[in-house]
This record gives structure tokens, sequence and C-alpha cells, in this order.
């Protein structure tokens, strides 16, 4: 991953830390998974213009999707999980009759 397109200021969380934006960055050490939300969240922003902030993107989605744990992905993605299987059922039944 180019650590160039992670150089880039990250967008704070809220409207009273966005008007100190550009005099604070959001440091990871106390609290890494806050920092790596608005980082993504800053990179995805940015990936249209950006050819760069979209590969990052790239190589990061896969690296969080590996390291999740199943059970987790199951709570936390129920309902697209459950969407994506009612398609699935709903292709096979088209295919089936």
């Amino acid at each position: 991953m180019n650590l160039k397109s992670m150089n880039s200021e990250t967008e704070p969380e809220n409207s009273e830390e966005s008007s100190s934006r550009l005099t604070k960055v959001l440091d990871p050490r106390p609290d890494p998974n806050k920092w790596l939300a608005a980082t993504l969240l800053n990179l995805l922003e940015r990936s249209e213009e950006e050819p760069e902030a979209r590969e990052a993107l790239k190589w990061a989605i896969p690296q969080l999707a590996h390291c999740t744990a199943p059970a987790y992905v199951d709570q936390v993605f129920a309902d697209w999980i459950d969407q994506y299987i009612e398609l699935l059922e709903n292709n096979q039944n088209k295919v089936n009759n």
C-alpha cells in the first residue's frame, strides 16, 4: 500500500472537531479504531479524484475483511448477508423453473 495516500490529514468525525480540523490531526494511539474509520472515510471521499486513495481502499478493505472474525461479520452485516442470500435463492429458483 502506498502510504502517500494516507498522509493527508484525517477528517474528524463531528462538526466540533471539524472546526479545528486544520490544527488537529487525529492521533491513532489512543483509539486506533476511530482513527482507522476516519482514515477510510477520508480515503472514500477522495477516491473519485485521487487514484491513490482508491488503490489504498482496494488494499485496506480485504485486509479488514480477512482479519475480522466470521461471527462478527455475521452479526454486523446480517442484513446485507440476508439480502444477498435472498438474491441467490431467487436466482436459483429462476434457473430451476
